[in-house]
């Protein structure tokens, strides 16, 4: 059951794959953010989790629980500062224990909305990305769009 790709791999996009082993709580699921695949040790989503925080993370971008930021500092010392001070209401796409090799953080300001992210698996390759930060400059809009999409076209017959 292949449901294909679902937003732009170079912004934000899902690809939802195959049942695991023919479960039908488990599923291959690969997260692609800035053209990088987040979910790159990992795909198997456990369903029930997957489409709970799926859901929690359209309803925290839609009630804008953000805070506006102030550009001035660097994609890295803001993203020390958000896992820092647990910043939960910028923490995005955290969708999977298991499956998630990136933390996550949607930034907007007056200027811009973006997300950045951190590799934090030691066993993703390359290497040489594991806590390096990297930055998406994405529209609310879309990542909202991506997400319900998203959640539309994944099961919940999970049992």
């Amino acid at each position: 059951m292949t449901m294909g790709l679902i937003g732009n791999r170079t912004k934000l996009a899902v690809d939802i794959g195959d049942y695991w082993e023919g479960s039908k709580q488990n599923q291959h699921i690969k997260v692609w953010l800035g053209g990088k695949d987040i979910t790159s040790v990992d795909d198997v989503v456990y369903l029930p989790t997957f489409y709970h925080n799926l859901k929690n993370d359209i309803e925290k971008l839609k009630s804008h629980t953000h805070v506006i930021i102030d550009n001035n500092s660097s994609d890295e010392a803001l993203f020390i500062q958000f896992e820092m001070t647990d910043a939960a209401q910028h923490r995005i796409l955290s969708l999977d224990l298991t499956t998630m090799s990136a933390r996550c953080y949607y930034v907007h300001s007056q200027n811009s909305s973006y997300i950045i992210f951190s590799y934090w698996d030691e066993r993703h390759e390359p290497r040489s990305e594991v806590g390096k930060v990297f930055h998406v400059d994405i529209e609310k809009e879309e990542i909202v769009n991506t997400l319900q999409e998203t959640l539309h076209n994944i099961s919940t017959k999970w049992y």
